[in-house]
């Protein structure tokens, strides 16, 4: 890994860097050494402003030998760096050797302790879609744990091959942890494939000079991009801008003379609504409109459907239209989120009037039992009434008794007749609720 150092005032002092490292086998570790080399072209002595930017993952602590230089925090680059001010005679030339830790590789705790957030990920989640669904989605993240472990112990090559490796196996790392800890992940069906959808980020460098000329670049991402989106960093360091709150991408090289560069780096395209998650709204919402069209909240309902039917079908029209640049994409998206949010507002308000309709049906069935229950009170007078005399006390009791367990029986008669009714529908719910939740996952 080269780095190429400025001088405050001369541009004839050339200084760059060199990352030296020593494999003697593909799981032996050694400590990296940065080559910070300082010239002065000049035929006078002179005192030159020397700095190198350190790898991102390093920290001071990771500085094993700054060689006399002083190690600060670059904010703009959201990382450290060496730097020195160095008395150099005329045409001499010095080399400092900065020191490093290797810390570019997953270490066995950190491997270790990714298990165990699996294992505990499944014991306490793994039954959630279903005993053999969970135990599919624990053997995928062991088995991508496994093989990035496997493909790092067998990674040759150059120091700057393997750093690079190492960054893409970070985010792989990340990603593993995560979802072992996300409920979701193990509602998601096992069977099903992650999204193959991408998009590019553009990148545009330019040297505009007529020379070879050393650039820092700093690229920002939108604020919803995490790092185990980028599919392929091509060499950028994902980096963080603590007072912009934004991830950024890093990367220092030369560009020759008016040499002008495009980058696109594939992102994971998380960025749009799921086709199954409205379909599920959709059909919700039919299926109560058509309850409630013939009651008197018919109006209230038939505004609610509209504005859900309106609000889905903007989102189908706006994501059916490909955005080749990714702040669009990302703010179309913004967009939609709100639209499906509405959406999921109006058919919960949905449900409450069905609820509310379901109620007032029960207490009105209700009300005319006890309607019966008061007709059937008035029984001895219709009796004496119509016999012109009164029933004698006995005969009064087994006739309010009979009418009494005649009441009763139909009572619970038609309460089992609701209480089945009532559990199909629960029933129903939960299996539309469990087929939502497996879209949204």
């Amino acid at each position: 890994m080269l780095f190429l150092l400025r001088t405050a005032r001369f541009w004839l002092v050339t200084l760059t860097a060199a990352i030296l490292f020593v494999l003697p086998g593909p799981c032996a570790r050694a400590d990296v050494v940065i080559n910070v080399l300082a010239v002065n072209g000049k035929e006078t002595p002179q005192d030159r402003d020397i700095e190198a930017s350190l790898p991102g993952e390093i920290k001071p602590a990771d500085v094993l030998d700054d060689a006399g230089l002083k190690v600060d925090y670059n904010v703009n680059d959201a990382g450290y760096y060496v730097h020195s001010k160095v008395p150099l005679q005329p045409k001499e030339s010095k080399t400092f050797r900065v020191r490093l830790k290797d810390v570019w590789h997953i270490t066995p705790e950190e491997a270790e302790d990714t298990r165990r957030l699996i294992e505990e990920g499944y014991k306490e989640m793994g039954a959630e879609r279903g005993v053999e669904n969970g135990a599919a989605q624990r053997e995928k993240l062991l088995g991508k744990l496994n093989d990035l472990l496997k493909e790092q112990d067998e990674l040759s090559g150059s120091v700057e091959q393997r750093i690079d490796n190492y960054r893409n196996y970070v985010l792989t790392l990340r990603d593993i942890r995560t979802k072992a800890s996300l409920i979701d992940f193990w509602r998601s069906d096992a069977a099903e494939d992650e999204s193959k959808r991408v998009v590019n980020f553009a990148i545009d460098v330019t040297n505009p000079l007529d020379k070879p000329r050393k650039i820092k670049q700093r690229h920002y991402l939108p604020s919803e991009v995490r790092p185990e989106y980028i599919l392929d960093r091509q060499g950028y360091e994902i980096r963080f801008d603590d007072s912009k709150n934004r991830p950024f991408l890093f990367k220092e090289e030369e560009l020759g003379p008016k040499e002008k560069k495009s980058i696109r780096i594939g992102l994971k395209d998380v960025w749009f609504v799921q086709p199954k998650s409205m379909l599920y709204i959709r059909e919700r919402a039919t299926s109560i409109y058509d309850t409630l069209e013939t009651t008197k909240y018919a109006v209230t309902a038939k505004t609610l459907f509209n504005e859900i039917t309106n609000n889905l079908d903007l989102i189908d029209m706006l994501q059916a239209t490909k955005e080749e640049d990714i702040t669009q994409h990302i703010a179309v998206y913004r967009i939609n989120l709100k639209r499906f949010q509405q959406a999921k507002d109006d058919l919960d308000a949905l449900e409450k009037l069905l609820s509310r309709h379901r109620a007032e049906l029960e207490k009105s069935r209700i009300k005319n039992v006890m309607q019966k229950i008061r007709a059937m009170k008035s029984l001895a007078r219709v009796s004496e009434a119509m016999f012109d005399k009164k029933p004698t006390v006995n005969a009064a009791w087994k006739i309010i008794g009979s009418v009494m367990i005649f009441l009763g029986f139909f009572t619970i008669i038609h309460f089992i007749v609701w209480f089945i009714r009532s559990s199909k529908e629960r029933k129903q719910e939960e299996v539309k609720l469990k087929e939502q939740q497996k879209q949204e996952s």
